[in-house]
């Protein structure tokens, strides 16, 4: 452990490295980009170790589904532990006293911690994202990019606080993640899916709709109110990204609730009720 971290240390003294983050305006970064890459390259090999485990736990279940859902299996499984890791994560940033002092150029360490776990991935979705446009479509890439330009960002230092806001979106992904898999194992239409479904869209509106559209509002109110620091280039950036990543959520947030129409027809949706 000793010489990983003096490894890491070289690392973070490379004249190069201290060079190009004081270049792009990203100072605090130095101390942690050697994590971030890391942290990206940790998650392509749990996904590429990921379909011999979910091998292991579910049997012929997952070895009867196709190349591309395994592919797909493997991306939910990476977005699982990010979200499930990041989301608990996000929780003590509201409270760290330097945050909430200074909620828009505060800086802290556990945050910096979390925007280094959160920026590792949105770089590894990036370069996910891209390789597979055609499939996935290019609203997944602009998501990747946008999301990863604003939480980078965090490393000026800037908005430390308010990016806590917006990785609790990633609560509804836990259940989004869920209610993908009881699909591919043979569970649509089920009881138990219809409960997920029920927790995704509640949980989907509150964080990201309500709470997300709150917290943008109060972010952009602070930042005119107070942003002496933030230059209009990096204002209308944080404008671009923010109303990019809302405007998403509530077009998922439409497709997600046709999807449930047609997977619980009305019959359905009342023997769930009585037997609750």
């Amino acid at each position: 452990m000793a010489s990983l971290a003096l490894y890491y240390q070289q690392l973070v003294d490379l004249p190069a490295a201290q060079s190009l983050c004081a270049l792009v305006g990203l100072p605090k970064l130095v101390s942690y980009w050697p994590a971030l890459l890391g942290i990206s390259i940790v998650f392509q090999l749990l996904r590429l170790s990921s379909n011999t485990l979910s091998s292991l736990v579910f049997g012929a279940k997952f070895d009867s589904l196709s190349a591309r859902q395994k592919y797909d299996w493997g991306i939910r499984v990476v977005s699982q532990v990010h979200a499930l890791v990041v989301v608990v994560l996000a929780v003590p940033v509201f409270f760290k006293e330097e945050l909430r002092r200074d909620t828009l150029y505060g800086f802290n360490d556990h945050a910096a911690r979390l925007y280094t776990i959160v920026c590792g991935y949105f770089l590894w979705d990036i370069f996910v994202s891209v390789s597979d446009v055609k499939k996935v479509g290019a609203g997944f890439v602009v998501h990747a990019v946008a999301s990863f330009s604003v939480f980078i960002l965090s490393f000026r230092p800037s908005l430390q606080y308010y990016g806590a806001s917006f990785i609790m979106f990633e609560a509804s992904t836990i259940f989004l993640n869920i209610n993908w898999w009881l699909d591919k194992l043979g569970m649509t239409g089920s009881r138990l899916q219809f409960y997920n479904a029920s927790i995704l869209l509640s949980l989907y509106f509150i964080v990201r709709i309500v709470f997300g559209t709150y917290m943008s509002y109060s972010l952009f109110k602070d930042l005119d109110a107070h942003g002496t620091q933030t230059s209009t280039t990096l204002y209308y950036l944080y404008r671009v990204g923010n109303h990019a990543i809302l405007g998403l959520s509530y077009y998922w947030f439409y497709l997600m609730i046709s999807a449930v129409k047609k997977r619980f027809p009305a019959k359905v949706v009342d023997k769930a009720k009585k037997v609750a």
